[in-house]
């Protein structure tokens, strides 16, 4: 979808930007998916990832059962796809093992957000759920929100959109796809209000969690 959400891609590609980095470092990309807009910020060797046969996946493979020797990556990042793997638990120590000494794991997961890929979409943690996911293999070095409660009504119209044609019968979803856009401006106008989330000082309400942690 058309600027889908800009405002916290822009907030993602900073974080991910002004991360210390090197070109000669090794980069796996866990569950790259199709258009990982935040490829363009990385300067280390990529690779990626997926379980499935995507535009950008040179490996196909399950995150529970990764396929690379011990110590292969200076970093594994996993952007919007943590929450989708069977047990994220296992896939952190899998990624501790593939990772060099004090290497870093970047993660972007969302909190507050609907569900969506119904099949896949199985988990949500908070802050103190990734500080357990993360604290026996890692050290966590930055750890925000990202989106607060002035987010949360771009993101409502968001999945409004999107799941307003399920609604309807198959045969009606077409249309209702249609009628659905109608909506897009209004979503776009919402998006705006991201910008006084700086008010919101209760961290209760975050969109997403982005993590930097290093390997102990």
């Amino acid at each position: 979808m058309i600027l889908e959400f800009f405002i916290i891609k822009s907030r993602v590609s900073k974080y991910i930007s002004r991360m210390p980095q090197r070109e000669n470092e090794s980069v796996l990309d866990l569950g790259c998916g199709n258009t990982p807009y935040y490829h363009k910020y990385i300067k280390g060797r990529l690779l990626c990832l997926d379980i499935d046969k995507t535009k950008k996946a040179s490996i196909v493979g399950d995150a529970d059962f990764l396929p690379f020797r011990q110590n292969s990556f200076d970093k594994v990042m996993s952007i919007n796809s943590l929450y989708y793997f069977n047990n994220p638990f296992n896939v952190v120590a899998h990624i501790s093992r593939i990772l060099k000494q004090n290497g870093k794991l970047i993660i972007v997961l969302p909190f507050f957000y609907p569900i969506h890929d119904a099949e896949i979409d199985k988990y949500r943690f908070t802050e103190q759920g990734i500080r357990a996911m993360l604290g026996k293999h890692f050290k966590i070095e930055k750890l925000c929100a990202i989106g607060g409660i002035f987010t949360l009504p771009s993101v409502i119209a968001h999945s409004a959109i999107k799941g307003f044609p399920f609604l309807f019968p198959k045969a009606m979803q077409r249309p209702a796809q249609i009628i659905g856009y109608l909506l897009f401006p209004v979503y776009l106008i919402l998006q705006f209000l991201s910008f006084l989330d700086f008010l919101d000082k209760t961290g209760r309400m975050p969109a997403y969690y982005f993590v930097i942690a290093s390997k102990r």
